[in-house]
């Protein structure tokens, strides 16, 4: 069983100037990236604090939930670190940070959030450079409902580092607001991670008289005197235009209170989950039916009452069988829609959720396990990759008729894609905008690197003796905005000219990626495993290359 998923773990830097007492805080938290992820974020995030000496950098842990959870964190680690203690005084050969690296990895401690943390604090006290003592204190929330323990990291107890410590973990807080929500801790960085890239339709009164709103792209609501709690993934609906919305109609088709009887609150909330939800029953292969549907569905209910929402009875106003008739439907939509079908319409705001609440999908493949054990493992398999067989196919590329030459790049191109994990080809030769799409891609992994390419990806082929145009890279941004995609891979055998390397900045300027793959990149290919580094590289060069131009002002 899934526990204590709601709560949030963040881990904390800051370096401190003894001089001007001014304080610069970074983190990261379980919002944005899985805890097995996070020491490779901690190492990031150390380097960035450049020549700073070793004693004014702060590090903490911050497990926030509510008072509750904490006591059940605080037992948890104790005993943790307390079996560890016992094992390396009563075996002096005992290899523990071994041990401690595969209790970090154990695939029971996915259920747990709390077992998770503390294996992960406890790998950080012992295995890294130093062996470092815990300073421990607690801050509440806001909202008075949320505790916050810190765990700082420390060679030996020091009142005034402590005290910076609680300024550090302090100045984290003011700026992202913690709060319960329902059951599920929320901060102010994952709502706004929203808004990025959207445009603002325009500024509009609040019907009850309470000062005006933004309305952003996707329907998207900003209230305008709120302070720091502005956006809260309200969307905008029937109470403020009088008309109802694509929102209004989602709610009324998939909210479950009108055939089950529930009302989950709140209810923003309650939708992200479904929607993820949907996501993972549409890329799963599995023939669904009403019957394992409505199975799967009330496992989902029982998880979000228990851990994410509160939830209200009700009595319910539409049988269960015209529920999964409708919602069924959706999910037929949802995998024509990840197949580039043209005649399917979604919103394509969908797609952009999902890139932002992808972290809740590693639970919700979790819970999913359970009913479908194979087709999980499955989604964790490539096809067998060899050598010679890839090197065989580059060399083939150059033999035939054009068509023919342009057959086997696309096969290339297919076989790169199909020894990614989490990467899965999901269509060929598609009509988009009356234009073809040789190739499409969706994500089903929780990693956050493949996660930077979103939920679907385009993949165009080009095996041209010349490079390709600026026309190519237009055609793809105008296709890929037709869809709603944030990143295509184009494999040109040549390359790109310097026109068209000029419009692919453009297009990333406004978080579009075209990612450009040549023959050279894929000789250098050895390995299956540098298929992902190449495409993780190519994003990273597009996002360095952006990183300080004035065009991302507008």
């Amino acid at each position: 069983m899934l526990e204590n998923i709601g709560a949030l773990l963040t881990y904390l830097i800051a370096v401190k100037d003894d001089k001007t007492g001014h304080i610069e805080v970074k983190g990261i938290n379980s919002l944005q990236c899985l805890l097995k992820d996070f020491p490779r974020h901690i190492e990031a995030l150390k380097k960035e604090t450049g020549e700073a000496k070793s004693e004014d950098i702060l590090e903490i842990y911050c497990i926030l939930g509510t008072n509750q959870q904490i006591e059940v964190f605080i037992r948890q680690i104790r005993k943790i670190q307390y079996q560890v203690f016992n094992h390396i005084l009563s075996d002096s050969d005992f290899d523990y940070k071994a041990y401690i690296l595969h209790k970090l990895v154990e695939k029971k401690q996915k259920y747990n959030l709390f077992a998770q943390a503390a294996w992960l604090i406890t790998y950080h006290t012992f295995c890294l450079e130093h062996l470092y003592s815990l300073q421990q204190f607690r801050l509440i929330g806001q909202d008075g409902k949320l505790e916050v323990y810190c765990l700082g990291m420390g060679l030996e107890y020091e009142d005034s580092r402590l005290l910076w410590m609680q300024s550090a973990a302090e100045i984290w807080i003011e700026r992202e607001a913690p709060r319960i929500s329902g059951r599920q801790v929320i901060i102010n960085s994952f709502w706004l991670g929203d808004l990025k890239g959207r445009r603002i339709i325009g500024a509009l009164p609040q019907n009850d008289g309470d000062g005006y709103f933004l309305l952003v792209e996707g329907g998207k609501k900003i209230r305008l005197n709120v302070g720091s709690t502005a956006y809260m993934n309200e969307q905008i609906g029937y109470k403020d235009i009088n008309l109802f919305s694509i929102n209004d109609i989602n709610i009324i088709l998939s909210n479950p209170v009108y055939s089950f009887g529930l009302l989950f609150q709140p209810y923003e909330i309650f939708e992200d989950w479904q929607k993820i939800f949907q996501y993972a029953i549409a890329v799963l292969d599995v023939k669904w039916t009403i019957k394992t549907l409505q199975e799967v569905y009330e496992a989902f209910l029982d998880f979000m009452g228990k851990q994410i929402c509160e939830c209200i009875e009700a009595p319910p106003m539409l049988t269960k069988e015209i529920f999964f008739d409708v919602y069924l439907k959706r999910i037929v939509d949802m995998r024509e829609y990840l197949c580039c079908k043209e005649e399917t319409v979604l919103s394509n705001d969908w797609l952009r959720m999902i890139g932002n609440r992808f972290i809740y999908l590693s639970n919700i493949y979790t819970l999913l396990e359970k009913y479908n054990p194979k087709e999980i493992r499955e989604m964790n398999r490539t096809k067998t990759f060899k050598l010679t067989d890839f090197r065989q196919l580059l060399y083939e590329s150059e033999k035939g008729t054009a068509y023919q030459k342009g057959i086997i790049w696309k096969e290339v191109a297919a076989y790169m894609l199909e020894r990614i994990v989490g990467l899965k080809v999901n269509g060929r030769r598609l009509r988009v905008a009356r234009q073809e799409i040789d190739l499409c891609c969706i994500n089903i992994s929780v990693e956050e690197e493949l996660w930077n390419f979103g939920a679907l990806i385009l993949v165009e082929c080009k095996n041209w003796n010349r490079k390709a145009d600026v026309r190519v890279i237009r055609s793809i941004g105008q296709i890929m905005y037709i869809k709603g995609t944030t990143t295509t891979f184009l494999f040109s055998k040549r390359g790109v000219t310097s026109e068209a390397e000029a419009e692919i900045i453009q297009l990333a300027l406004r978080g579009v990626h075209v990612l450009c793959i040549t023959k050279n990149d894929l000789l250098s290919i050895s390995k299956k495993e540098e298929f992902k580094e190449l495409l993780s590289r190519k994003w990273y060069e597009l996002e360095q290359s952006i990183e300080n131009d004035l065009g991302l002002l507008g």
